[in-house]
């Protein structure tokens, strides 16, 4: 009996007072409470990126100067050096170099190479001879002609040819020797790939602003359609070559001229 009436009156009495309390802290006024939780989530998140990026960066930054370090000492090894560095590619032509091996300095010589003519026989043996009217319709793109120097005029000999792509040959020949061929002009349409061999020196120029290669010396050209060797192109005056590109197209100019005179003359394309 004890028992229940003490639970019984007991639990009224702390029922009322818990009420009360409730009262009360419903009309106490609070001070606003920042969202502190979300603040320190917000730091915690920032820390931790901060922490995770710096170590990445640095590891980046490593391992760029470690490639840079083995990069250099990798081309001061004449080998490596001329394996990366196998070829030059202007346009249409890839012109492959390889590593002269060294020999006895020669002893000055005051003669000067000449460049060998072309017997003009060897002319009869290109294909696709034509007129430069009819060549102009057989190809997309425009048949450029130099106008340098002032007294070579039109061409003597015109060629279009299919060599994985469209190719014009335009020959001139000496007025003074007319078994000889002055320059030849090749303008290698889009789809034409050449392989060039070693030539004997090779430099950059530039022509109208554009890079340009000056190559001296033999060589054979080859032109190839896919994996395919197609054509071997002899070449119509034995001296000097330059190759230069306009858009889609790359130009070989074949002359016995110096380097800043064949500019000239590929400069006055029109």
């Amino acid at each position: 009996m004890s028992e229940r009436f003490f639970g019984r009156t007991g639990g009224n009495h702390n029922e009322a007072w818990e009420a009360r309390l409730r009262d009360a802290a419903r009309a106490f006024p609070y001070p606003p409470t920042p969202d502190i939780a979300s603040v320190v989530r917000a730091q915690l998140a920032e820390e931790a990126g901060r922490k995770a990026g710096l170590p990445v960066s640095r590891r980046l930054v490593w391992a760029a100067l470690i490639v840079l370090l083995l990069l250099g000492g990798l081309l001061a090894v004449p080998q490596v050096r001329a394996a990366l560095v196998e070829y030059l590619q202007i346009g249409a032509i890839r012109i492959f170099l390889v590593e002269p091996t060294p020999t006895s300095t020669p002893l000055p010589s005051t003669a000067t190479a000449q460049p060998t003519p072309t017997p003009i026989a060897s002319l009869l043996d290109l294909a696709g001879e034509t007129t430069l009217a009819e060549a102009s319709q057989q190809v997309d793109f425009p048949i450029r002609l130099p106008t340098y120097p002032a007294d070579l005029g039109q061409p003597d000999a015109v060629f279009a040819q299919e060599l994985g792509g469209p190719v014009v040959v335009l020959v001139w020949l000496d007025e003074a020797d007319p078994s000889r061929v002055r320059l030849s002009l090749h303008q290698l349409g889009p789809g034409t790939f050449g392989d060039k061999g070693d030539p004997g020196r090779v430099e950059e120029t530039v022509v109208n602003g554009r890079r340009a290669i000056w190559a001296e010396g033999p060589y054979v050209l080859q032109f190839r359609r896919g994996n395919q060797v197609d054509y071997d192109l002899r070449r119509l005056v034995e001296g000097r070559v330059l190759i230069w590109t306009e858009g889609e197209i790359t130009y070989r100019l074949e002359t016995d001229l110096s380097l800043a005179e064949a500019v000239r003359v590929a400069e006055s394309l029109r």
